[in-house]
């Protein structure tokens, strides 16, 4: 074979080598791609398969729109069968027909829609108005509104045979059972001075004693109530489970105190 010939085919050979290599990084770029689109066709249909899932299984009484939004890469989440962290959010929900929003995260989401999640956490933030259209705190005392720090409300009762119309500020904390708020009057001024009572700043049965109101009913079974935030316009309150159960029945299902 001649100098000539053999230089021909090692041209030749590295010709087909380049091209070797050319081809390998066009289907590594395809695969690339295919893999990106299918990431994001699969995100979006688990994503609304969730929040359909979550709307068609609100309690009676509740309707709203839901997003959901699963973190990180959801492919080798999907082939494990469990999601790691889903946010859920809503901001156009309503309780019975009381509005509200809602930014909570779920852990450990089984894939299936069956079984129960891991832990959840979030928020659920209520207007002054929605508190008072809820009439959750019915129950302390009417025109109940809230303050910094806390609610005001008006009320009235007997002492020393004398009817006392008194102002109450308060403090609210999340109750120890998870299931509703105590709030607990820190200062009262009687309304009606003009009887020349003198009561001290307190009124037997009114100051300092303690009222608990039930707030489950407002939420699912499964769901506690953990710390409560007011300021004059709005009450933001935190909320968690150890787990939540993914029937229908547990999460239509709201709580109670009793």
């Amino acid at each position: 074979m001649s100098a000539a010939t053999a230089t021909a085919g090692g041209a030749r050979g590295r010709r087909r080598g380049r091209r070797g290599v050319v081809v390998l990084v066009v289907l590594v770029l395809v695969l690339a791609v295919l893999a990106v689109v299918a990431e994001l066709v699969l995100r979006h249909v688990v994503d609304r398969t969730i929040a359909d899932r979550i709307e068609s299984s609100l309690p009676s009484g509740t309707a709203g729109h839901v997003v959901a939004d699963a973190h990180g890469v959801v492919i080798p989440q999907l082939v494990a069968g469990r999601l790691d962290d889903v946010d859920i959010m809503t901001h156009d929900l309503t309780v019975r027909g009381v509005p509200l929003a809602v930014d909570a995260t779920v852990h450990d989401v089984p894939v299936r829609g069956t079984g129960r999640t891991g832990r959840a956490d979030g928020t659920v933030r209520l207007t002054a108005s929605a508190v008072r259209q809820a009439g959750v705190l019915d129950q302390v005392a009417g025109d109940v509104r809230l303050r910094d720090g806390g609610v005001a409300y008006a009320g009235r009762t007997r002492f020393l045979g004398t009817d006392i119309r008194y102002q109450v500020t308060a403090a609210v904390a999340a109750a120890a059972s998870g299931r509703g708020v105590t709030i607990t009057p820190h200062q009262v001024r009687v309304t009606n001075s003009a009887l020349g009572i003198d009561v001290g700043g307190r009124i037997p049965g009114v100051s300092g004693t303690p009222v608990d109101v039930c707030t489950a009913r407002y939420l699912p079974a499964a769901l506690r109530l953990r710390s409560i935030a007011i300021t004059a316009s709005a009450a933001t309150i935190r909320i968690d489970a150890a787990h939540v159960p993914l029937s229908d029945d547990a999460l239509r299902t709201t709580g109670s105190c009793s």
